[in-house]
Order: C-alpha cells, then sequence, then structure tokens
C-alpha cells in the first residue's frame, strides 16, 4: 500500500512540474478570433478584413462599408498523456501512464462596427468583446481508494472599443483599446474533502496599433502593441496580494497576395519578445519564460455560385511554449487549419478545425535525488472547433 501510495504521489508530483508550463500556455498564448482568420492558420494580420480585424489589425477595419455585427463560438477538446518510467527497484512494475482529456464550450468573440463617412475617407466606429485567455483544466484520477479532482477554470477578456481610418483610398490606421477584465478559481477535491485553492480576478489596459496597406493584388499590414500589465489579485476576504504581469512591447507584420480575385496565400510573423517578462509582488523577478514568435501561414478560395459564395481555406501555424520541457528544450507545438463556410445576402457564416500537436520528453530532474523517477514523456493534443456568425445591415443614410 505504502508503495502504491509513493507511486500515486509520484504522479501527481510529475504533473504539477508541468503545470506550470500549461498554465502558461492556456494563460499567455493570445491570438486573434473568427472562424475565417482561425481557418487560415491564423495568418490574418494583412488580411484583417471583416470586424475581427480588432483582434488581428484593427486597421483592418476601416475597410467595412457597412454596419455589422459578429458572433463567435469555439469548442476545445483536450487531451494529455504523460508517461513515467521508475528507476528505483522498489518501483518495479509501476511505471505510470497517466492520460485525460476535458472539453468545453465558450464564448469566443462579439463585435458591432459602424462605418461612417469624414469628408471623402471611411471612419469606423467599432467595439468588441474578446476571451483573449480561455482557463479551463480538468483533471481526475483514481488509485487504490483514492480519488483526487482538480479544475481550473476562468477567462480573461478584453472589452475593446477600437477606430479605423482610411487615411488614403489604399491606407488605413486603426487603434483598439483593450480593457481586460475576468476571473479564476481552482478548486480540489479528494475522497470527499474540497478546497479552493486559488480564487482570483484579473485587470489590465493595453493598446493595439495598426496599419494596412491594400492594392488590388497585395496587401500588407503591421501590428503594435503595447506593453500590458495583467494585475492578479487574490479574492479572499482581507487579503490585499496582487501579483503583476508585466508583458513587453509586442509586434507583428502580415503581406497577403490575392493573384485572382478569389484566390488569396497569406502568412504573418508575430514577435513576443516574452523573455523581457516581469513578476511584480512588492519585488520585481523575471518570469523566466521563453519568447513566444509565432508563424503563419494560411490560404483562401472562393466558389463563386449564383446563389452565393462558398470559402475554402487551409493554415498552419507554430505554437510556441512560454517554458522548456522534460529535456530543458523549448516546447514549440505544430497547428494544422482548415475552414470553410458559405455567404448568402446579408449573412456570413463560417466554421474552422484546428489540430494542435505538442510533446516534451527527457529526464525529469525533480525526482533524480531520491531516484523516485525518471524518462518522462508528455503529450498534448487539441481539437478546436470555431463558429462565426457575420450580419451585414443596409448603410445609414
Amino acid at each position: 500500500m505504502k508503495i502504491r501510495v509513493a507511486v500515486l504521489i509520484a504522479i501527481l508530483l510529475s504533473f504539477s512540474a508541468l503545470e506550470p508550463a500549461l498554465a502558461q500556455q492556456n494563460f499567455f498564448n493570445f491570438i486573434g478570433s473568427g472562424a475565417r482568420a482561425r481557418g487560415m492558420g491564423g495568418a490574418f494580420i494583412g488580411v484583417a478584413d471583416d470586424a475581427t480585424a480588432i483582434s488581428w489589425n484593427p486597421a483592418g477595419l476601416a475597410t467595412l462599408e457597412r454596419p455589422e455585427a459578429s458572433v463567435v463560438g469555439n469548442y476545445t477538446m483536450d487531451s494529455y498523456k504523460m508517461e513515467v518510467q521508475y528507476t528505483d527497484p522498489g518501483l518495479a512494475g509501476f511505471d505510470s501512464d497517466l492520460s485525460f482529456s476535458e472539453s468545453h464550450p465558450s464564448f469566443n468573440f462579439g463585435s458591432v462596427a459602424f462605418p461612417l463617412v469624414v469628408g471623402e475617407r471611411n471612419l469606423v466606429l467599432a467595439a468588441a468583446y474578446q476571451r483573449l485567455i480561455d482557463i479551463y483544466l480538468k483533471l481526475k484520477m483514481e488509485f487504490d481508494g483514492i480519488t483526487m479532482e482538480l479544475e481550473d477554470k476562468g477567462a480573461v477578456a478584453a472589452i475593446s472599443p477600437a477606430a479605423a481610418l482610411q487615411i488614403t483610398p489604399e491606407v488605413s490606421a486603426g487603434a483598439a483599446f483593450n480593457i481586460w477584465t475576468g476571473s479564476e478559481k481552482i478548486e480540489m477535491s479528494m475522497n470527499g474533502f474540497e478546497e479552493t485553492l486559488l480564487d482570483m480576478d484579473y485587470s489590465g489596459f493595453n493598446v493595439n496599433f495598426g496599419l494596412l496597406a491594400r492594392t488590388e493584388k497585395f496587401s500588407i499590414g503591421a501590428v503594435a502593441k503595447t506593453p500590458l500589465t495583467l494585475k492578479a489579485k487574490l479574492k479572499d476576504a482581507g487579503s490585499s496580494e496582487e501579483m503583476k504581469y508585466k508583458f513587453p512591447f509586442t509586434f507583428g507584420f502580415g503581406a497577403a497576395v490575392m493573384p485572382t480575385e478569389n484566390f488569396t496565400l497569406a502568412a504573418d510573423v508575430d514577435i513576443r519578445p516574452y523573455s523581457n517578462t516581469d513578476l511584480s509582488n512588492g519585488t520585481t523577478i523575471s518570469a523566466g519564460y521563453e519568447d513566444g514568435t509565432q508563424f503563419r501561414v494560411g490560404l483562401e478560395y472562393l466558389i463563386i455560385q449564383d446563389y452565393g459564395v462558398i470559402p475554402l481555406r487551409l493554415g498552419f501555424r507554430t505554437d510556441p511554449w512560454l517554458s522548456k520541457g522534460f529535456d530543458d528544450e523549448k516546447i514549440t507545438g505544430l497547428v494544422f487549419t482548415a475552414g470553410g463556410g458559405v455567404m448568402v445576402g446579408n449573412v456570413w457564416l463560417d466554421a474552422a478545425y484546428e489540430l494542435g500537436m505538442a510533446k516534451s520528453e527527457g529526464d525529469d530532474e525533480d525526482f533524480d535525488d531520491d531516484g523516485i523517477g525518471d524518462d518522462v514523456s508528455f503529450k498534448q493534443t487539441t481539437h478546436n472547433i470555431m463558429v462565426s456568425a457575420v450580419i451585414h445591415f443596409e448603410p445609414f443614410q
């Protein structure tokens, strides 16, 4: 029995050793919204010609000619597998294979946009809700009569008023003002005993600036995001403890080519120097994160029919984690995407599917001193389904 309990503890410790990497990945891998953009792998900085431009490149809002409203829903399925091979002879035969999965739906994005004409230039005012950090992890393990459940849930969203102006017929500029708000709660139960491990509120503010230049066959875009101080404050009564995540200035570039009217090829680079991120709780220290620069490519092909337009999309992006794996090397996942939809009249419906994969393997040094475990491998697989609806309205008279 003692050996079995030791194995359970070793499994839990193995998972807890990786949990910071999972938390950082779930938290800070910010990416824009919309089934159209995500079906193209997220290569949208140089495209950005619908209301989801708020989350990619706000300058693209200036391309809108009619008022519109959009909603985006998301359904995520994550599966994790961790294997531990023990070197302690006393644990021979107790090699661990921990697998679990979780899934959940979420409201991802909603926006409204209103084009106006100022002189001869297009001015677009918009506002959006963006679920930028989706927090959900549920773990349940049973071993020799011991049942443990851990649930981490919540979200951090941004309420983003935005504006974009057509500077010339080909060039536009825009900005989105992100008011961050949200909460997180971690609860654990073990054989009927329940405990709240964390109850936190989040807040912050930053601004995204964008530029977009577009011709009939080519477009190029750039976006710059001001530094973000994300405040995390405990909700415990009487507690004044507050942690500040101080993210650096980040920026991205994108380009798209349209060799024909119904074919678009796009590519982005999103530069995130997260190694400059600091943590502050009275004392400022480095967060110890890895840089998170992301590369994205995608394509869109429009099949034009009498009743409307059917878009088909494919894409790919890298998915850099912010921490190292068990082999002390940076984890970089891969995401493959596909999407499609239908455009009929004033309504555009789109759907996207994303398949994400990441892995790490090596020696778990946390257990080398006492010989409990060695040779750890970890794999994460993510299936993500995103659905968008955009409704266009008649221009104001």
